[in-house]
């Protein structure tokens, strides 16, 4: 997606999920040009989605937060686990 400047900007946004492996109530998934927060429905409410989502895409249009997909390959990641 391209800013108001037509730069590359990441596209984010939070799943809620009924089941995440391990345990885990977050897990951060990256895709080509997003990142997707999955999140346990039972470890967040709606409104508190709504408002991340929003202070996250902040993040993002003011340059904060900046995404890099040319790793070590050259290519995009497809998936990476947070440690």
């Amino acid at each position: 997606m391209a800013d108001k400047n037509g730069a590359e900007q990441a596209l984010v946004r939070i799943e809620l999920v009924a089941y995440l492996p391990g345990g885990r109530a977050c897990y951060p998934v990256e895709i080509e040009g997003e990142l997707v927060w999955l999140i346990l429905a039972t470890e967040m409410t709606e409104r508190l989605r709504a408002e991340m989502v929003e202070y996250l895409r902040f993040l993002s249009d003011e340059k904060v937060w900046t995404q890099h997909w040319d790793g070590p390959a050259g290519e995009p990641p497809q998936i990476r686990r947070a440690s």
